[in-house]
């Protein structure tokens, strides 16, 4: 490579160049495209809220489930006693 002055200058302009069209190339946004709904997201937008409310809903009956099936466990767990062998 050779050493002289205008060589490193020429070099550097190239270098100086290709940033600048690679960085107007990288600053160009363009809107994403707008595509018409499909019936998949028609129909989880519709289903999602609802799905989410019935399953709020539920949720009081799966707690009391829960509670009734832990208070039968554990009264199972008291009827053993100290004197009966585990």
């Amino acid at each position: 490579m050779p050493s002289d002055p205008d060589h490193v200058l020429d070099a550097i302009d190239g270098v100086v160049d290709e940033w600048e069209t690679l960085s107007a190339d990288a600053m160009r946004w363009a809107p994403p495209e707008t595509k018409s709904p499909d019936l998949m997201s028609e129909v989880s937008e519709i289903l999602g809220p609802l799905v989410n409310a019935f399953s709020q809903v539920l949720r009081p009956v799966s707690d009391a489930l829960e509670r009734a099936l832990q208070a039968a466990f554990d009264d199972d767990d008291e009827d053993d006693g100290p004197g009966r062998p585990a």
